[in-house]
This record gives C-alpha cells, structure tokens and sequence, in this order.
C-alpha cells in the first residue's frame, strides 16, 4: 500500500494506483476524456493534469498514467493546473465545437467561447478510445489513425472500407463526443453499402468505417439483434455451435 496526500487529504492505495483512481477514492472529481476504465490509460488529452511536489520541486504530470507515490503531494485544481485545462477545452472545442461533453466542461471549467482558434468542425478529437478498444477489447484492430497533430483522425485503413470490421459497435459506444455514426435500420428499409451498391434491412451502417453489414434475426421472435459478423466472430472464439446465435439472449433465456 502506498500514503499521499492529494488537495490536502491522505489516501491510501495499492501500489500501482494511478493519482486519478487515489483521487477517485477520495471522490475528487478531475476531468478526462482519453480516459476509460476498460481500457489501458494513455495521457493522450493531457485533460487530466495535476500538479505533484517532492520538497521544494514541482512538476504537472497526467494523473491517468503516474503512479502514486509514497509521501507525495498532489495538487488537483491549482490555478496552474485550471489554466492549463482549460486552454485544452479552447483547442478541444476548436476541433469539435458540437461536442456537448466539450460543451459541458467548458461551463464547469469556465471556458468562454474564443476565437483564437480556427474551428475545424469535426467531432472526433483523436483521443483514440475508439482504435483501442477495437484493439483491446474486441481484438479485431479493424481502424487506426491517420495524419498527426491538428489534423489527426481516428478512420479506417486508407480510408476504404473497414474489411476487418464486425459491426459490434464497441467504438461508439466508448467515444466520448459522439463520433461514431452508427445507424441500424430495420427490414425493409434499404441503405447504400461503401461500395456503392445497396443493402437490404435489417442491416447496421457505420459511416466512419465504411461498413455496411447485416443484421442477424432471431427465428423466435423476429427482432435484429446482432451484425452477422459479429457472431460469427464470437461463435469462432468461443467455440459455440453454428446454431447458437440462432435465437437472441432474451428468447434464449
């Protein structure tokens, strides 16, 4: 077990604790957006600075990937620390001026709209929750990043169609901003594949990928439940039956 102090209070945390899960425990919120418990931490956004102290030496550090430390002192919410967060939000919001959790961190860190910044309109921030997840979670590695800096994107493989893709929808649902255009659409209705060819519902289209893949049906009760693939997917994992995913969890249950 490791004892610091964080704005004053001590904790005490397993070793190989992050600041962020010590100042959790004490309920203290710090802001993060790169950030997700499922996933391995990154410090991508820097959103969540602290400001640490050894003697008479500071540093600000991302309290998302810094261990804590026996005896050390953590500052959360210094003017330093607010200064530095909320000239991230500004840049933030320059990308994704739509984004309402931009939005909301904005009023609660005291952000007001600014134009030094070109506002570039597009929602995704490259905080890659999306790539890592496709990678850790679901192990299928179907997207990456393209170009750097400011103009750095989370898309599919030279921007064509996603082949590796199984539609299981686990990058929008860790994207913080809503980047990720998920649409399912029902039997009947008809949507253009990223070949340009059209797909018959049930079916699940996600543009950022360029996927269109069909949805499997239950044979007891009819509803679309799942991307075929996905199953598919699963069912080779986990060594299921071709028929297991023949019917949806509910009528399965």
């Amino acid at each position: 077990m490791v004892t610091l102090k964080i704005d004053e209070m001590p904790v005490r945390v397993p070793e190989g604790s992050t600041l962020l899960q010590a100042a959790q425990k004490l309920g203290i919120w710090i802001p993060t957006l790169c950030h997700h418990e499922a996933l391995t931490p990154t410090g991508g956004c820097r959103l969540c600075v602290v400001e640490i102290k050894r003697d008479t030496t500071s540093q600000v550090v991302s309290s998302c990937v810094y261990k804590a430390e026996e005896g050390l002192e953590v500052q959360t919410a210094t003017e330093k620390i607010r200064g530095i967060r909320r000239c991230i939000i500004e840049l933030l919001l320059a990308e994704a001026p739509g984004a309402k959790v931009l939005q909301d961190l904005a009023r609660d860190l005291g952000v007001k709209p600014v134009k030094r910044f070109s506002p570039r309109g597009e929602l995704c921030i490259a905080c890659g929750r999306c790539v890592r997840a496709c990678s850790e979670i679901v192990g299928v590695s179907a997207i990456g990043f393209a170009k750097r800096g400011y103009e750095k994107l989370a898309v599919s493989p030279f921007y064509e169609r996603a082949e590796n893709c199984i539609g299981c929808g686990t990058c929008a649902e860790v994207c913080p901003t809503g980047a990720i255009r998920l649409t399912d659409i029902a039997e009947g209705e008809t949507a253009y594949a990223a070949d340009g060819t059209t797909i018959q519902g049930p079916a699940r289209i996600i543009e950022n990928w360029k996927v269109a893949l069909k949805l499997k049906t239950c044979k007891e009760c009819g509803e679309a439940f799942a991307p075929e693939n996905q199953l598919a997917y699963f069912s080779n994992k986990a060594g299921l039956p071709e028929n297991y995913y023949d019917v949806c969890r509910h009528c399965r249950t």
